[in-house]
């Protein structure tokens, strides 16, 4: 796994992180299963990829009953697009 990475322009510079934001705005609430599926990659390939959007705070997960479904952060990215 990289190192530090906190900026949310490093996070976004590898392509397969960009997929995974669009394909959360495109699917929110998705699984990981169905991300990894969706993306053509396998789980543990991904979840260093999240965890890296996670610690920028891009995305976030809730638990629903044994479901982790994942979505965009709306509330850290409406204040990033504020500050401009």
């Amino acid at each position: 796994m990289p190192g530090k990475i906190l900026s949310i322009k490093e996070a976004l510079s590898h392509p397969l992180r960009r997929r995974i934001v669009v394909a959360l705005m495109d699917d929110p609430g998705i699984s990981l299963r169905q991300l990894a599926r969706h993306l053509g990659i396998g789980i543990g390939a991904l979840s260093g990829h999240l965890s890296i959007l996670y610690r920028t705070g891009l995305i976030r997960e809730e638990k629903q009953g044994n479901r982790l479904q994942l979505f965009i952060n709306e509330k850290y990215v409406a204040n990033l697009i504020g500050e401009r």
